[in-house]
């Protein structure tokens, strides 16, 4: 499992141009625009290409030749989620290092709240967190080409049943007059924070399990 993430980690190590001109954006935004932007930002970029690495075992055979390897087909699945989870939260914890970072030198530490900052930059991780666990057995089962449209397809639906949830509320609002803000003002921050967290784990183990059993099914 160890030569999967060393693999991973040389396949990244060979992007020096794009990871060179990644960090000089992030580097840039980091200075010129809100400092929660690149918080969101940085993660995001820096997740995808860490998927990017499903990719290159895609092309040419490339899950053939892993699995001549001495690892199960468990196994890469797994090294992927430590790969990936890892990854994402190094790059989340430079983009907050960043943060400060702009913040001290645009003078900005008196005016800022930071309980508001701190939780917002918090809430972010486990978001990211979710993305991928939906994001990693779809690039694992299909071809970068097919994994894309199968991504369209479901952020499709998502925002289908994100319409349909607003329209219904509005719906309830105007015939019972639910106040959603007594609703939401029941959980606290921490509260709100902790069950997003615990959902990032959930939906990340049911995702493992998912790729797990996608990875024993592939014909190699």
């Amino acid at each position: 499992m160890k030569g999967l993430i060393t693999k991973d980690y040389r396949i990244i190590l060979s992007q020096k141009k794009f990871l060179i001109l990644y960090s000089l954006v992030a580097v840039m935004l980091g200075f010129s625009m809100d400092q929660a932007f690149i918080v969101g930002y940085m993660p995001m970029v820096g997740m995808l290409l860490l998927l990017s690495t499903i990719s290159y075992d895609h092309n040419d055979n490339g899950f053939s030749l892993i699995m001549t390897m001495p690892v199960k087909p468990g196994d890469y699945a797994v090294a992927k989620y430590i790969f990936t989870i890892m990854g994402t939260v190094i790059i989340w914890t430079f983009s907050i290092v960043l943060q400060l970072m702009s913040l001290i030198l645009q003078n900005k530490l008196d005016t800022l709240d930071f309980p508001d900052l701190i939780m917002s930059d918090l809430m972010i991780l486990p978001i990211f967190l979710i993305i991928l666990a939906f994001m990693v057995p779809i690039d694992i089962k299909y071809t970068p080409e097919k994994g894309r449209i199968v991504v369209f397809i479901l952020f499709g639906v998502f925002m289908v049943i994100v319409l349909a949830g607003k329209t219904v509320a509005e719906l309830l609002a105007d015939k019972i007059n639910f106040d959603a803000q007594k609703l939401f003002s029941m959980f606290d921050s921490v509260g709100a924070l902790i069950a997003v967290f615990a959902v990032s784990i959930i939906a990340l183990s049911i995702s493992l399990m998912t790729s797990i059993r996608i990875m024993q099914n592939k014909e190699f």
